[in-house]
């Protein structure tokens, strides 16, 4: 009762069957022999874009701003994520357009009556980058007295820019703006 076993009645099968299960055979391994290299591609391609996805690696802002960053530790190697974040936002340039938004916008530069300062936050979660950028009066460097150092920080002014991994450039406040205005 072999043929039991196999599902098959105790009968040969007919030379036409047999035949047409081996071409049937041949047809299935020539399909797997085409697929199975591009079925191979896609998932090494799905493994290397999850690698090339996480945000808590160089090799993702490496490929996203097609740059080679350099002299910048794992993660894992900082004490706080936020210098990892900005030790890479500072050479892919994130301060100098945060500094080229406020310029266009509110026509803040860097002159003799005041110095810029950039203070970033980035993170494994967006698609962009906070800078918050400080506009300081230049005088602050000279001023010897707490009193005097008061009063020129009153001439101290911010503003958060909001920088997309795809380079759109906003303003937090002015999306609020929108948003209540239905915009």
């Amino acid at each position: 009762m072999p043929g039991a076993v196999l599902g098959m009645n105790s009968q040969s099968p007919h030379p036409s069957d047999t035949q047409f299960s081996h071409s049937s055979g041949k047809s299935l391994v020539v399909k797997i022999i085409l697929l199975l290299p591009l079925a191979l591609l896609v998932t090494g391609l799905s493994i290397a874009d999850e690698a090339n996805s996480d945000r808590t690696r160089i090799e993702f802002f490496e490929k996203l701003y097609d740059i080679k960053i350099e002299g910048i530790k794992p993660i894992e190697q900082y004490d706080d994520p936020d210098s990892f974040y900005s030790a890479i936002a500072r050479q892919v340039g994130i301060p100098r357009k945060a500094f080229e938004a406020v310029n266009r916008k509110l026509n803040w530069r860097q002159d003799d009556d005041f110095f810029l300062s950039a203070m970033i936050k980035g993170g494994p979660v967006g698609d962009y980058w906070g800078v918050l950028v400080t506009k300081f009066p230049t005088a602050l460097k000279k001023a010897k007295t707490n009193e005097e150092k008061l009063k020129l920080l009153q001439k101290m002014e911010m503003k958060m820019v909001l920088i997309g991994y795809d380079g759109i450039v906003s303003f937090p406040e002015e999306n609020k703006k929108n948003k209540k205005e239905g915009k």
